[in-house]
């Protein structure tokens, strides 16, 4: 990923924007840009059209949306792939990461687990297609495992449990295991049943049957038909019929003896069929069919006309359809003993994976320690669920622990942001973006951070401790990165802690037409810069003006303070200052220049400020420097100033004045003149515009920087005018 080229048109308020990055680290610079660009230029609009490409957007342009856009990203001769692409925004308050749950995964235990987990898998799902076969269960929404667990009145997720519970059962209900589900248990029947409406014919039709079952020869109430053919069957099974045993059936007309087990089950058959045709029985069964004559029981009727000696089973009808249950596990055993065998063994593996995976302290616990160290902030974050997401891939639960200092409480997140300040809730958001950065670190993904103004707003030790988050991405192979920035303190202190200089730190020009990026100037400091320059450049001569005077002030060299205060303000001596008084004054302040000699020494300073101001504006570059929207604003100071003290004409008021000069005669300007409305308008934007420019120090000149040159080359000639009208009107 070394060659980056962009070419926008029309993309949110970026009217043609082309450039093409070289990412390939060359000497000391590192593959990374910084770009600084005055608010309202383009910078958000550029991470917005690299955002569309990384979600897969148009991109447009929202006032205009009838121009034509273009949007070309290019790297390496190729498209930019979207999950190349991170946009850093500065701030977001419901972000956050799809990927948490990877930094989560120890994958030694998720191998182990997944392993234990596919061989009961596997075991389970041969056990469950045969309920399936045998229940006659087709339903596509509701699956066989809920249907089961919902009968037995369990979670599905103790299903394997219950199969355990069910293998230990004695009791055998297999002769059930011919009848479908369906056929006996579905939503309208179910309904049907529990409302009560045949419980009286029911029971009925169960007494009537018990008596008659009572009067069999052959049956009881114990022995029935259904444990008879029980009996029947195990005395089959174990081949007590097949060693040439026989049994004994006491009857009316003496001992009646059984050799085979059809004999046997032909002779209950025919005595259960006596007690269901007895016209009695059958009247009451005539009841109970009434009550089902609607559409919606159809098909249960149908049944159970065939089937009539399963009605006492109705009574209980949940047990009943446990018992059907169990009849399918019991025809096909097999199926039910090895996967209870497979899930016994892997049980205990499993729990102490799932322990060992609760424990589990993870990068992403890392990653949270980390931040808490360098970030001061009244909450912690922990997993509730950390055993699932490592070893089912589920979605991780963030639980939030907040801290006054005196208390803990547990609360959640929504509460949590209620309480938190606007700086606190940046650095969750930081936290955030912090675990999507460790997994494209953990996964070496090359990717290109668009990173847009994410320290603003924060004090400067969390701006720091972002810098150094920030220092890590920039330092990694794989990763590319673009800085995007209003702050020019932040540009510069990411340019000094990163190592950006050269073609890689850029400025943002913008005209009417387009934008251009274009090598910032001053690559480590400004005035180191224009110091270089004070033999040859008598911009960078009068620029450095307000730093020397500020130093001056700082070192309690009044008397020089006060020779330069005489080229911010009006003073009666402003305007005999010579070129070799500066000289005198840049020689004692800047030390390492004390044999500096300036240009022109014997000229006004005056004159050579107007001068070069006048040079600026008509060369009305749209690339003016700082040094030359410096020189700009002290000489629109002068001019206003001398304007407004001509006009007044009371020296005495003037002399008097010890601070803040320029708004003090605005004011009584505006007092004694007050019809020139004009006038006042032209004044009030130089007291807007240039006081933070004439009175900057070292440390912070963003003001003037993010000021358009063209606003001052215009001020410039409003008061220039209004001298020249003045002495007109004189």
């Amino acid at each position: 990923m070394n060659k980056l080229s962009i070419n926008f048109e029309n993309c949110y308020g970026i009217n043609k924007l082309e450039y093409e990055f070289d990412s390939e680290e060359s000497g000391s610079s590192k593959g990374v840009y910084s770009i600084y660009a005055p608010n309202g230029f383009m910078k958000s609009s550029f991470a917005r059209a690299f955002e569309d490409v990384q979600f897969g957007k148009l991109s447009r342009d929202i006032v205009f949306p009838e121009r034509e856009t273009k949007r070309e990203i290019i790297i390496d001769a190729e498209n930019i792939e979207p999950e190349s692409i991170f946009v850093i925004k500065p701030y977001s308050e419901s972000y956050s990461s799809e990927k948490t749950s990877l930094l989560l995964v120890n994958e030694e235990l998720k191998k182990k687990y997944d392993i234990a987990l596919k061989e009961i898998e596997q075991k389970k799902a041969g056990l469950i297609k045969s309920l399936k076969e045998q229940s006659g269960i087709k339903s596509r929404t509701v699956s066989v495992e809920s249907i089961l667990c919902k009968s037995f009145e369990k979670s599905e997720k103790d299903l394997s449990d219950l199969f355990s519970e069910l293998l230990e059962l004695t009791d055998d209900f297999s002769h059930f295991s011919g009848i479908k589900y369906g056929d006996i248990f579905n939503d309208k029947v179910i309904k049907f049943l529990e409302s009560g409406d045949l419980s009286k014919e029911l029971e009925d039709y169960i007494q009537t049957y018990d008596t008659l079952i009572e009067k069999s020869p052959v049956l009881t109430r114990e022995f029935n038909h259904q444990n008879a053919v029980i009996i029947s069957k195990s005395l089959k099974d174990t081949g007590f019929f097949g060693a040439e045993h026989t049994v004994n059936l006491t009857l009316p007309t003496g001992k009646h003896e059984v050799s085979s087990q059809e004999k046997l089950t032909q002779l209950i058959k025919e005595e259960q069929d006596k007690v269901i045709t007895d016209p009695d029985l059958l009247k009451k069964f005539t009841a109970i069919d009434k009550k089902l004559s609607n559409a919606e029981t159809k098909k249960f009727r149908e049944y159970i006309t065939d089937h009539k000696d399963l009605l006492p089973e109705l009574k209980e009808y949940r047990k009943f359809e446990k018992k059907l249950w169990i009849a399918y596990l019991q025809k096909q055993p097999e199926f039910l003993r090895e996967f209870v065998a497979t899930y016994q063994t892997n049980k205990q593996l499993i729990i102490d994976i799932t322990q060992v995976a609760k424990d589990e302290q993870t990068i992403w616990q890392s990653v949270v320690s980390t931040f808490n160290k360098r970030f001061n902030v009244p909450f912690n974050l922990t997993i509730e669920n950390q055993d699932d997401v490592i070893l089912q891939s589920a979605s991780p639960t963030i639980a939030f622990e907040f801290d006054d200092g005196r208390e803990k409480r547990d609360i959640n997140k929504t509460d949590l942001m209620d309480v938190l300040s606007q700086g606190e809730r940046r650095a969750l958001y930081i936290l955030n973006l912090l675990f999507e950065i460790e997994v494209r670190l953990r996964h070496t993904t090359p990717t290109l951070f668009i990173v847009d103004d994410i320290a603003d707003s924060f004090d400067y030790k969390n701006k720091y401790s972002i810098v150094e988050y920030l220092k890590v991405i920039a330092e990694t192979s794989y990763f590319k990165v673009i800085f995007l920035t209003h702050n020019f303190d932040f540009h510069r202190t990411i340019c000094g802690r990163i190592g950006i200089y050269g073609n890689k730190r850029l400025f943002t020009i913008k005209s009417d037409s387009r934008i251009k990026f274009t090598q910032e100037k001053y690559q480590r400091d400004v005035l180191n810069h224009w110091k270089t320059q004070l033999h040859i450049d008598m911009k960078c001569v009068l620029a450095c003006i307000p730093f020397a005077r500020n130093l001056s002030e700082y070192c309690g060299n009044t008397g020089e303070y006060n020779l330069l205060t005489a080229l911010l303000h009006l003073k009666p001596n402003t305007d005999d200052l010579r070129i070799s008084d500066l000289q005198t004054i840049y020689q004692n302040v800047f030390t390492d220049k004390s044999n500096v000699e300036l240009p022109a020494p014997q000229n006004l300073i005056t004159e050579q400020l107007m001068q070069v101001s006048e040079a600026i504006v008509a060369e009305a570059s749209d690339e003016a420097q700082l040094e030359d929207k410096i020189v700009l604003s002290i000489a629109i100071r002068l001019e206003a100033e001398k304007f407004m003290i001509r006009k007044i004409n009371d020296q005495g008021f003037v002399n008097d004045i010890r601070t803040n000069q320029t708004q003090k005669l605005y004011e009584r300007f505006c007092n004694d003149f007050g019809d020139e409305q004009e006038s006042i308008i032209a004044l009030d934007q130089v007291n807007l515009m240039t006081p933070e420019n004439i009175h900057l120090n070292s440390f912070m000149y963003e003001p003037i920087l993010d000021m358009s040159a063209i606003h001052l080359y215009k001020l410039f000639n409003d008061v220039k005018a209004l001298n020249t009208s003045g002495n007109d009107n004189d």
